[in-house]
């Protein structure tokens, strides 16, 4: 792991990166960089249980999950994490830096396949087991039609397999990509323009502890997020729900899978997850009652049943 530039990353006083941090720019066969930060246990350490791969959603970035990658540290597993194009710290692919912008999941797949083949497979012990919440969850599951043979088993935190009032946004994205152009910002998706959320106002977590970490990484590096979505990143996210909704898509997925859901999710759809869950063969389900849409970032009783249930499906 030589040939590669190094990477920033973030921390903050009271919220370090755990240690043996090796943050790396990968170039892409395209040319666009994505930053990628990995934790690797000796692979003769006769306590390494294999690799990590986790995938964060939409508009996050590695340094949210230190906490996170701590803990499956602690559990003898390496960790590679990368920033997905467009988003953190990896390369955009339009010239503003304040917009989510990308006109199909495929080059998502294609990353994906990269960094294991490329980066994973030569060099870090396996198994290997797929983490990926709300966006990433959607493109490690939906990319598993080329990659299920790479995968011990997957866990899907919140994954975006839909939305719960989508029928519009589903037709009217299709007249704005028509009439608009589509790198302007996805009309009613209301951007932020840079400015913080209050937790109180929040829907990502009810632990406003955690919460606030967040928001102090960002102030570190305002650009680490974005503004929000254009109408291409909607455009692309329709297309690949419609895809994985097919009759028989899932249906011969044979690889096991745990879905973590939040029943009172208000960003993604908890009854797109359970009906996702019942079509695959080999899937369980934990379902949280009080929580919010980040499961890894809950109040610690929440997070204490996460890590149980977790626990018993990597070693089942």
């Amino acid at each position: 792991m030589q040939d590669y530039d190094e990477a920033p990353y973030l921390e903050l006083e009271e919220y370090k990166a755990p240690r043996g941090i090796k943050p790396i720019f990968v170039n892409m066969p395209d040319g666009k960089k994505l930053r990628l930060i990995y934790w690797k246990i000796s692979q003769e350490d006769k306590k390494n249980k294999g690799t990590i791969l986790l995938q964060q959603g939409h508009n996050e970035f590695i340094e949210k999950y230190y906490e996170t990658i701590q803990e499956f540290l602690d559990r003898n597993y390496s960790v590679v994490a990368f920033d997905w194009r467009g988003q953190g710290m990896s390369d955009k692919m339009i010239n503003d830096n304040r917009k989510q912008y990308i006109e199909n999941f495929n080059i998502h797949d294609q990353d994906l396949s990269f960094i294991i083949d490329n980066i994973i497979i030569n060099n870090f012990k396996g198994p290997l087991i797929g983490i990926g919440h709300s966006m990433g969850g959607c493109i490690l599951l939906s990319a598993l039609k080329k990659n299920e043979n790479k995968f011990e088993k997957i866990i899907l935190s919140a994954p975006m397999l839909g939305f719960r009032s989508e029928k519009l946004l589903m037709t009217m994205v299709e007249i704005f990509y028509f009439i608009f152009p589509k790198s302007i910002f996805m009309p009613g998706s209301k951007p932020n323009m840079g400015k913080e959320t209050p937790f109180a106002e929040n829907d990502l977590t009810t632990d406003e502890k955690r919460y606030m970490r967040t928001l102090k990484l960002v102030r570190l590096k305002k650009d680490i997020r974005l503004w929000g979505v254009t109408i291409a990143f909607v455009k692309a996210v329709k297309e690949r729900l419609l895809l994985i909704r097919k009759k028989g898509w899932a249906e011969d997925i044979k690889i096991k899978i745990l879905f973590i859901n939040s029943l009172k999710d208000r960003v993604v759809s908890a009854d797109h997850i359970l009906e996702m869950s019942k079509r695959l063969k080999n899937s369980e389900i934990i379902n949280f009652n009080n929580c919010e849409h980040e499961l890894f970032m809950e109040q610690d009783q929440h997070r204490s049943m996460l890590w149980k249930r977790i626990d018993k499906f990597l070693t089942n």
